[in-house]
């Protein structure tokens, strides 16, 4: 039988006693560590409205007409020194960031793969972990691409009344489609989103194909889909909880240092004060950084562990072992 908290305690297990996992979750948080709460939070809060709008803005500015390209030409005749150390700025923004959505994908793998490895007790190392990253590099950064940008999409045709409509019909009407268009494309979104996470772990655990993988990962949703909603559920709540006591540590470590702060700028000098306003800034950045690490770390082996258990042994949904339980009474 399924146990969400066999399945906690295991991923808790996995992120405390596995430090090493942490480097790689301080770049898998990157990411995000609930693409499912993103979606909700951004289709409610509105943030992919402006999407569409800003983009038609952008092209109206004319920046990708022919008038940019001949100042670009122009610029180059008049002062390619400039413009060779412009181009090299842009040539260094654009490699640090290919690097980093590197190290970002060989992070998430890598901790899928030695989560995997862990539960199944073979031998895991943080070498294994790079090694997993780099061979399945281009297979899970295509499926996070491809996911990212048809949740993207499906966020702007939840938009449309708005951008569209807005001054054509009534506002209620306005909020009746936006709200049709939300109850019908936001579970897309996050159904996809949990696809995802099962063709992910298909491909590092099980070193399916791309294709493969995603079938299996359609399959294995549509068969635990409750399942998969309610662990969502509970890991959000966890998210929330840890999120809240990080915050509160950092509330509660600013009263110590802006005491001794004060003191020190009326015994020394201002420098002292800024001295200990720094202290305080890395020593809250830390907390955030380890904090987001270790739960980038849980997350992603609860998923993990929650996939080798539905493949190896199945599952049934807590409400529908309640639902059961309490028809057996009656």
């Amino acid at each position: 039988m399924l146990s969400y908290r066999n399945v906690l305690k295991q991923s808790w297990q996995i992120t405390w006693r596995n430090k090493y996992l942490w480097i790689f979750g301080i770049f898998a948080a990157l990411l995000g560590n609930g693409g499912e709460y993103e979606i909700l939070s951004r289709s409610l809060s509105g943030d992919d409205h402006a999407i569409w709008p800003s983009f038609y803005r952008v092209i109206q500015t004319g920046v990708f007409g022919k008038q940019t390209f001949n100042n670009v030409i122009q610029w180059m005749n008049e002062d390619i020194l400039s413009f060779l150390m412009m181009s090299g700025v842009v040539l260094a923004i654009l490699v640090i960031s290919c690097f980093l959505i590197w190290l970002i994908m060989v992070s998430q793998i890598a901790i899928v793969n030695n989560a995997g490895n862990i539960i199944k007790r073979k031998k895991n190392n943080f070498q294994d972990g790079v090694n997993s990253g780099t061979k399945n590099f281009w297979s899970i950064l295509g499926l996070n691409v491809i996911s990212k940008i048809i949740i993207c999409l499906l966020l702007i045709l939840i938009s449309l009344p708005i951008i569209f409509f807005v001054n054509k019909i009534s506002i209620a009407m306005t909020g009746l489609l936006f709200s049709i268009l939300f109850i019908i494309f936001v579970p897309i979104a996050i159904s996809l989103s949990f696809i995802i996470k099962y063709a992910i772990a298909y491909v590092v655990v099980k070193n399916s194909s791309l294709i493969n993988a995603f079938k299996q990962a359609w399959q294995l949703f549509m068969n635990n889909w409750i399942i998969s909603l309610e662990t969502a559920l509970i890991l959000f709540f966890i998210n929330f909880v840890a999120g809240l006591a990080i915050a509160l540590v950092i509330l509660a470590m600013a009263i110590p240092f802006l005491s001794l702060g004060i003191i020190v700028y009326l015994l020394t000098s201002e420098v002292g004060f800024w001295v200990i306003a720094v202290l305080a800034f890395i020593s809250a950045l830390l907390l955030i950084g380890v904090g987001g690490a270790m739960l980038a770390v849980f997350q992603i082996s609860s998923w993990t562990g929650l996939f080798v258990e539905l493949v190896k042994n199945g599952g049934t949904a807590k409400i529908i072992r309640v639902l059961d339980y309490g028809k057996k009474d009656k």
